[in-house]
């Protein structure tokens, strides 16, 4: 998923700070999983096609 859409679609979803995801292949539990985290520590996870956006202080967008 590009950076781009990532950031679009934290905006879409109310992500009060949003910074510039970057991959974090270390975050990967395995093959499904593709992991970014930007500066503020929010961490976007997409598995199979489905992105998650969790905040630094734990609420999920």
């Amino acid at each position: 998923m590009p950076v781009e859409a990532l950031r679009d679609e934290a905006a879409k979803r109310g992500l009060p700070r949003i910074g510039t995801p970057l991959r974090r292949v270390d975050l990967e539990p395995n093959h499904l999983y593709v992991c970014y985290m930007d500066e503020f520590d929010n961490e976007y996870v997409v598995r199979r096609g489905i992105l998650t956006i969790v905040s630094a202080d734990g609420k999920v967008y």
